[in-house]
């Protein structure tokens, strides 16, 4: 399929073009199509491309010749039309665009709050409040269930900013949609942010292992919720509902968690809720000596456990309020296809957005499905190793899946 390259000011309504740039950089809902109308040729022109390729055979008019000024002068010039194909996509972009932006100022105001957690704790906490009072306004200023987003990060040595970031994200979802008051959902968040702290005094050559700990690495490692709970005491400024979400948000109902081996009756609905989606994301984001879980396999395996170590009904509620198909699960589909979720969609479990995997894309520039509105299901959830190489050469499988809610929603 031969492209010629012209400036983009002699592309004409009826061309058939090919953006070089990626799918959160322009509104259309594919990188090649055909230019429909003026609107949408005024949109291609504003992108910042001094020259764009056209695919003459598939175009409706003639390519023009950039050395002839009067073929150039000749532009349809078309009523604007709106394209009803184009909402869903717009809503997908801005959605992912906000929920994106979200993350990151909170990653990176989480990140600032913790140098500053020894030195500085009172500075530290109100620096944490700020931005989860922050993040609830945004949450409960819709009644409605919120899509969730994924959002890909390159993994760092920092990983507890994004599991901490997750876990208080995720948790406050699901408590919201279980009917936690909002002051709850506050001492809940906060919690989130900070329930892993005490990992920062466990030595990184025992956190970083890739090989199976020893005994005295595992029992030193379990050290972590009292280490928390003693610089939250130090500290001084945490609200006092904290601190029991913190020390016992690895204990589970039937006593056979850790460090002190506490049972259902003796852990508030906020620690089971946090014990769980804690566990879950760990599961999908392991420590270097673990396995790492697809979201499905990491359901099914705590789903296991659901009414004896785990909260049945905060564990399904988890599932519900990620869906059937959970942000960044890799999918195969009924046109053959693979895929990866990028949102979940509340009011249709079963067809989520996604990005589709093809040869010679990458996640800048990859094409984006909503199944709503395409004739394509899914089959079930797969692992990156089950996708054929030629299809995901250029995606990086170990980019963090890090999950918010659309803001502006």
């Amino acid at each position: 399929m031969s492209k010629i390259e012209i400036p983009t000011d002699s592309l004409q309504v009826g061309h058939y073009i090919s953006l070089p740039i990626g799918w959160t950089a322009h509104p259309f809902m594919r990188n090649n199509f055909i230019i429909k109308n003026q609107e949408q040729l005024t949109v291609v022109r504003s992108l910042g491309l001094d020259n764009i390729a056209v695919i003459p055979s598939k175009s409706k008019v003639a390519v023009p010749d950039t050395n002839n000024e009067d073929d150039l002068a000749g532009a349809d010039q078309e009523e604007p039309e709106i394209d009803p194909d184009q909402a869903w996509l717009d809503e997908l972009r801005n959605g992912q665009k906000r929920a994106n932006k979200a993350y990151l100022q909170n990653a990176e105001k989480f990140r600032s709050a913790l140098t500053k957690f020894t030195s500085k704790p009172e500075e530290a906490y109100y620096s944490i409040f700020e931005q989860v009072n922050i993040t609830l306004q945004l949450m409960f200023k819709s009644a409605d269930a919120h899509s969730v987003y994924v959002s890909l990060e390159p993994s760092s040595d920092e990983d507890i900013f994004f599991h901490s970031v997750n876990v208080a994200v995720l948790s406050i979802l699901v408590a919201k949609n279980l009917g936690f008051s909002e002051k709850e959902c506050q001492h809940l968040c906060i919690a989130g942010m900070i329930h892993d702290i005490g990992e920062l005094k466990v030595p990184q050559q025992i956190r970083r292992k890739p090989s199976e700990w020893g005994q005295a690495e595992q029992n030193f490692y379990q050290t972590h919720p009292k280490f928390g709970a003693e610089l939250i005491k130090k500290a001084g400024s945490f609200p006092p509902e904290v601190l029991p979400i913190v020390i016992n948000h690895h204990e589970l109902l039937d006593g056979s968690g850790y460090p002190n081996q506490r049972k259902a009756s003796e852990l508030d609905k906020a620690t089971q809720l946090l014990s769980i989606v804690d566990s879950f994301e760990h599961l999908c984001a392991p420590l270097a000596n673990q396995k790492r879980m697809t979201p499905q396999e990491a359901f099914a395996f705590l789903y296991k456990s659901a009414g004896t170590k785990y909260n049945k009904l905060y564990l399904e509620q988890l599932m519900n309020t990620l869906g059937i198909y959970p942000p960044g699960s890799i999918v195969s589909l009924s046109n053959d296809g693979y895929a990866m979720v990028m949102s979940s969609n509340p009011k249709e479990k079963l067809k989520p957005r996604v990005l589709l995997l093809e040869k010679g894309k990458n996640f800048s520039n990859a094409n984006v499905a909503d199944l709503t509105k395409e004739d394509i299901k899914i089959n079930k959830t797969v692992k990156w190793d089950d996708v054929p190489a030629v299809l995901i050469k250029n995606f990086d499988p170990k980019l963090r899946c890090c999950y918010f809610f659309d803001p502006g929603q």
